[in-house]
């Protein structure tokens, strides 16, 4: 380990923001902390500044594991913030719910029910545009 603040990457920020979102999705965060800490994790400049938005949730990301071994002493070791490295990613909750949903509205077009079709058509506009504006993210 080292004493020297380790300046943060863009990717480890966005490490901690999908453990930040986790967390809000569990119920761990309310939205005002998730929105607070992300907006922290964006501006934050070193791995201490992330430690600190993540030191009271379960998982942590994985600090420093992108780094190339061409330092002037001995070569940085990955760090994790504390309690161990960061569980995989998981499927969001409303991943298929898009073609599900298309599927629904062909079906009802078929059998002859076009209110119906109609509804559905705008829920699913809606989705889409919602999932569009978070980056293809729930």
């Amino acid at each position: 380990m080292t004493d020297r603040p380790i300046r943060a990457s863009d990717q480890e920020r966005e490490s901690v923001v999908d453990v930040l979102r986790d967390a809000y999705a569990d119920g761990r965060l309310t939205l005002d902390e998730f929105e607070e800490r992300t907006s922290a994790a964006y501006a934050a400049r070193t791995w201490a500044d992330l430690r600190e938005l993540t030191a009271d949730l379960p998982a942590e990301p994985l600090l420093g594991a992108g780094l190339s071994h061409t330092s002037h002493a001995a070569p940085p070791q990955p760090m994790s913030l504390a309690r161990g490295p960061y569980r995989a990613r998981r499927e969001r909750p409303f991943g298929h719910l898009l073609p599900i949903l298309f599927v629904w509205i062909l079906v009802e077009a078929a059998v002859g029910a076009p209110d119906i079709a109609a509804a559905l058509s705008f829920v699913f506009i809606c989705m889409l545009a919602c999932r569009l504006a978070n980056g293809g993210r729930w």
